[in-house]
């Protein structure tokens, strides 16, 4: 428990960077692991947006080094009887709330273990405030995982997790994929949850035409880049995602677009 080597600590949450409540977060985790390495992977999730906030994880996870500990409040429930959860996926930690932020994390990597927070001895104070978790237990939790604790320490094994009802990508009889925007990124970007793989078993050497809802966007192309300013433009991203962007401008505007909305694939029409 007393290691005094690095560690990372990354924090999560939907709390902005107006108010005092993400640097009394970081100063409970200093307090009790000097040597953490703070790691801010965003504070400007939607209010409340569990989504977006399960998304933004996902995306981000995989490039931190084993042993991370990622803290992640977005956390609309709190105050409640909903369960505070301690897990390893793919050898790092994340401290979350069970209230289905760690969907697309669940679905993308093996579990390796999971307990039920309840170990009073780890919080901050016996009695923590009702409105904010973040400062009187999640913090304190990942500053103790940070210094050694073992999960097993926290609590028990909890039953049934939450997790978000996410739709998959589906193939139809006339060889359309149809999937659905699952996050808008800063930029107005609209992402969607069809894979560049689900193209390649697809559509193999042909291109395929991308349309969000009825508006046809055209062909993928490799880059923003391709597009002219303010033409609209489909793209794999980073994610490696099927995106639609607009070239100097918002997607979501220009498209009126937002989470849900539904997306085509298909080959056009001779």
């Amino acid at each position: 428990m007393g290691k005094s080597t690095q560690k990372i600590i990354t924090l999560l949450t939907d709390f902005g960077l107006s108010d005092p409540y993400v640097a009394e977060m970081k100063g409970v985790i200093l307090s009790i692991a000097p040597m953490a390495r703070i790691i801010d992977i965003t504070h400007q999730i939607p209010q409340g947006d569990v989504l977006a906030g399960a998304f933004t994880l996902w995306s981000a996870f995989p490039y931190f080094p084993p042993e991370t500990v990622h803290c992640v409040v977005v956390d609309p429930t709190v105050g409640t009887e909903r369960k505070i959860l301690a897990a390893r996926y793919n050898n790092q930690t994340i401290v979350f709330p069970d209230n289905g932020i760690i969907t697309f994390v669940e679905r993308s990597f093996p579990l390796e273990q999971i307990v039920s927070v309840r170990n009073q001895r780890f919080f901050l104070t016996p009695t923590p405030s009702y409105t904010f978790h973040g400062r009187d237990i999640f913090a304190p939790i990942a500053a103790h995982l940070a210094r050694g604790v073992k999960l097993d320490l926290l609590g028990p094994i909890p039953g049934k997790i939450q997790l978000i009802d996410i739709a998959e990508p589906y193939i139809q009889d006339d060889g359309t994929i149809v999937g659905k925007i699952i996050y808008i990124d800063h930029f107005g970007n609209l992402i969607s949850n069809i894979p560049a793989e689900m193209l390649k078993q697809s559509f193999d050497k042909s291109a395929p035409i991308v349309f969000c809802g009825e508006r046809k966007i055209g062909q993928i192309k490799p880059s923003y880049s391709f597009a002219q300013p303010g033409e609209l433009v489909a793209l794999i991203n980073s994610m490696g995602l099927v995106e639609i962007a607009v070239s100097g401008s918002r997607a979501c505007d220009a498209l009126q677009g937002k989470v849900g909305t539904e997306i085509y694939i298909k080959q056009e029409k001779q």
